[in-house]
């Protein structure tokens, strides 16, 4: 076994301590203000972001690290939009025509969120599904000249269509 002088071993632990340090640094993720991760560690999981109880700066270790590892799920807490363009619909008399519908979300429960769909383009998926039905379904239950004539109270079933959903 080879002797190491005071100096060597204070410069390899020197060494040691950057790195980790280095690695440290390159880690770290700060959450934005308009956006939560959800952070699964083991078993726990825990949301981060602006006003959260576990705060809005976390450590992005590897996930096949063990113990230390974690899996990211990145969610919107700001209102977002989803848009139907040139979708074609029917009336209560099954006369086509085509809307363009925006809808607008926000997530008011992240954490169940994370627990039901794997990231955002999920998600909005599955919200382009709902929305979807909900114009079939409300539009389909009067006549064209009736739904030109009273968007305000279609807008209205609408929400209340895809509120029921989600």
């Amino acid at each position: 076994m080879f002797p190491i002088s005071p100096f060597a071993a204070a410069m390899i632990l020197g060494g040691l301590i950057a790195f980790w340090l280095l690695l440290s640094i390159l880690f770290r993720r700060v959450v934005s203000t308009n956006v939560v991760h959800i952070i699964q560690r083991g078993r726990a999981t825990s949301p981060y972001g602006t006003g959260l109880a576990a705060g809005n700066v976390y450590y992005a270790w590897p996930r096949w690290l063990p113990r230390i590892g974690v899996n990211i799920i990145v969610l919107p807490v700001s209102n977002f939009d989803l848009t139907l363009v040139d979708y074609e619909a029917y009336d209560l008399d099954r006369v086509p025509f085509v809307v363009h519908v925006t809808s607008f979300f926000r997530i008011a429960d992240t954490t169940l969120a994370a627990q039901r769909v794997a990231n955002v383009e999920a998600l909005n998926e599955q919200l382009m599904q709902i929305v979807q039905g909900a114009v079939r379904k409300v539009l389909a239950s009067d006549k064209i000249d009736a739904i030109m004539l009273e968007r305000s109270k279609f807008g209205t079933a609408f929400t209340n269509e895809v509120a029921e959903q989600l």
